[in-house]
């Protein structure tokens, strides 16, 4: 292999690598950005707040999250691609287990998932107040109406019909989901705020 191969691949490995560093430190900033969120609310998302949270200069924020606003956006599409929402109902062979699937993966969600179901249920409050966040609140509302769909479809396949319709009893499983995560957010214990929205969510689910 010629020098100026070798050279090629250097330069290749050094490019990765600065890419990398280079999504590391975006990666770094927007957890800030959520952990600041998630802790004070949509208010405190700043770069100027990001900076004083991280290691990095007030410029270096500046330069990977040019406004605020590329910061929210950021945060959106963790939340997005984090898939908070799903839970995998395909191998369900009843009704009753569909609903045992769905309140363990919503129970499991809001454990590891806290911080990102907070924001949710903040950037949909806040849409209503701040035209700018219209656009994103859309988008997490349609991830979610996405998976719910998609659990819907595994009920119906198994025969259950809706009575109520389906919407409604989206719309009380999600306010339970927002009770506990409200709950969370007023310093009562987790496991136990889990353990309750499990139980209520087995009494409203089919089956």
């Amino acid at each position: 292999m010629t020098q100026l191969a070798h050279a090629g691949q250097a330069a290749s490995r050094s490019g990765d690598d600065v890419q990398d560093v280079h999504q590391g430190r975006r990666h770094d900033l927007a957890v800030a950005a959520l952990h600041t969120w998630s802790e004070y609310g949509y208010s405190h998302v700043s770069v100027r707040n990001i900076a004083r949270r991280t290691r990095f200069s007030h410029g270096m924020v500046h330069y990977y999250f040019r406004s605020k606003d590329a910061l929210v956006a950021e945060c959106v599409r963790i939340i997005q691609e984090s898939h908070i929402f799903g839970a995998d109902v395909s191998a369900a062979g009843d009704v009753l287990a569909v609903s045992h699937i769905v309140a363990d993966a919503i129970c499991d969600s809001l454990r590891t998932h806290r911080r990102l179901h907070r924001i949710r249920f903040d950037l949909r409050n806040q849409s209503q107040f701040e035209r700018e966040l219209r656009g994103y609140a859309l988008e997490v509302e349609h991830a979610h109406d996405v998976a719910v769909q998609a659990i819907r479809r595994r009920y119906e396949t198994l025969g259950w019909t809706f009575d109520p319709p389906f919407e409604l009893l989206a719309i009380q499983v999600d306010a339970l989901r927002e009770r506990a995560v409200r709950a969370d957010l007023l310093g009562d214990d987790l496991p136990v705020a889990v353990t309750q929205l499990r139980t209520d969510l087995l009494r409203v689910l089919p089956g």
